[in-house]
Protein backbone atom coordinates (compact mmCIF):
# COMPACT_ATOMS: atom_id res chain seq x y z
CA UNK A 1 0.00 0.00 0.00
CA UNK A 2 1.16 3.50 -0.81
CA UNK A 3 0.29 7.15 -0.44
CA UNK A 4 0.41 8.58 -3.94
CA UNK A 5 1.24 12.28 -4.29
CA UNK A 6 0.42 14.02 -7.57
CA UNK A 7 1.39 17.64 -8.28
CA UNK A 8 -0.95 19.17 -10.87
CA UNK A 9 -0.40 22.56 -12.42
CA UNK A 10 -3.29 24.99 -12.13
CA UNK A 11 -4.47 24.33 -15.70
CA UNK A 12 -5.61 20.77 -14.82
CA UNK A 13 -8.77 20.13 -12.81
CA UNK A 14 -7.78 17.85 -9.91
CA UNK A 15 -11.38 16.76 -9.30
CA UNK A 16 -11.67 15.34 -12.83
CA UNK A 17 -8.45 13.36 -12.37
CA UNK A 18 -9.56 12.01 -8.97
CA UNK A 19 -12.93 11.00 -10.43
CA UNK A 20 -11.19 9.16 -13.29
CA UNK A 21 -8.80 7.34 -10.93
CA UNK A 22 -11.68 6.35 -8.62
CA UNK A 23 -13.89 5.22 -11.52
CA UNK A 24 -11.07 3.04 -12.85
CA UNK A 25 -10.57 1.65 -9.32
CA UNK A 26 -6.92 2.68 -9.39
CA UNK A 27 -7.19 4.48 -6.04
CA UNK A 28 -9.30 3.85 -2.95
CA UNK A 29 -9.73 7.47 -1.88
CA UNK A 30 -8.11 10.87 -2.30
CA UNK A 31 -7.82 14.36 -0.91
CA UNK A 32 -7.01 17.55 -2.80
CA UNK A 33 -4.91 20.42 -1.47
CA UNK A 34 -5.58 23.39 -3.74
CA UNK A 35 -3.16 26.27 -4.30
CA UNK A 36 -0.28 24.47 -2.62
CA UNK A 37 2.87 26.59 -2.81
CA UNK A 38 6.08 24.71 -3.57
CA UNK A 39 9.52 26.32 -3.34
CA UNK A 40 12.83 25.15 -4.79
CA UNK A 41 16.25 26.64 -5.29
CA UNK A 42 18.17 26.10 -8.51
CA UNK A 43 21.60 27.64 -8.95
CA UNK A 44 20.87 30.03 -6.08
CA UNK A 45 17.61 31.26 -7.59
CA UNK A 46 14.43 30.75 -5.59
CA UNK A 47 11.54 29.35 -7.60
CA UNK A 48 7.88 29.26 -6.51
CA UNK A 49 5.29 27.01 -8.13
CA UNK A 50 1.60 26.67 -7.28
CA UNK A 51 0.07 23.21 -7.59
CA UNK A 52 -3.10 21.36 -6.79
CA UNK A 53 -1.78 18.39 -4.84
CA UNK A 54 -3.68 15.11 -4.83
CA UNK A 55 -2.89 12.60 -2.12
CA UNK A 56 -4.41 9.19 -2.71
CA UNK A 57 -4.15 5.74 -1.18
CA UNK A 58 -3.71 2.70 -3.39
CA UNK A 59 -1.82 -0.52 -3.95
CA UNK A 60 1.84 -0.25 -4.95
CA UNK A 61 1.23 -2.67 -7.83
CA UNK A 62 -1.09 -0.11 -9.46
CA UNK A 63 1.52 2.68 -9.61
CA UNK A 64 2.54 2.05 -13.23
CA UNK A 65 -1.07 2.04 -14.45
CA UNK A 66 -1.78 5.23 -12.52
CA UNK A 67 1.31 6.99 -13.89
CA UNK A 68 0.30 5.99 -17.44
CA UNK A 69 -3.26 7.27 -16.99
CA UNK A 70 -1.97 10.58 -15.60
CA UNK A 71 0.49 10.92 -18.48
CA UNK A 72 -2.30 10.25 -21.00
CA UNK A 73 -4.68 12.71 -19.32
CA UNK A 74 -2.32 15.50 -18.22
CA UNK A 75 0.97 15.05 -20.08
CA UNK A 76 4.42 13.83 -19.14
CA UNK A 77 5.40 16.79 -16.95
CA UNK A 78 3.30 15.89 -13.89
CA UNK A 79 5.48 15.09 -10.84
CA UNK A 80 4.28 11.95 -9.04
CA UNK A 81 5.79 10.18 -6.07
CA UNK A 82 4.73 7.55 -3.59
CA UNK A 83 5.49 6.78 0.01
CA UNK A 84 4.83 3.40 1.59
CA UNK A 85 2.08 2.88 4.12
CA UNK A 86 3.97 0.80 6.63
CA UNK A 87 1.08 0.09 8.96
CA UNK A 88 -2.70 0.38 9.01
CA UNK A 89 -5.57 -1.04 10.94
CA UNK A 90 -7.84 -3.75 9.56
CA UNK A 91 -10.60 -1.30 8.59
CA UNK A 92 -8.25 0.79 6.43
CA UNK A 93 -6.68 -2.30 4.88
CA UNK A 94 -10.07 -3.76 3.93
CA UNK A 95 -11.27 -0.42 2.58
CA UNK A 96 -8.24 -0.09 0.32
CA UNK A 97 -8.41 -3.66 -0.94
CA UNK A 98 -12.17 -3.55 -1.62
CA UNK A 99 -12.09 -0.25 -3.55
CA UNK A 100 -9.16 -0.93 -5.88
CA UNK A 101 -8.57 -3.37 -8.71
CA UNK A 102 -7.65 -6.89 -7.77
CA UNK A 103 -3.94 -7.39 -8.41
Amino acid sequence: MINLIIYLKQDYDPVLLVEKLLTCQLIANASIDQNNESFTSKDGTLSREVYNVITAQTKALLFTQIAKLIEDECGREVPINATPIVASNKIFDELLRSRTLKT
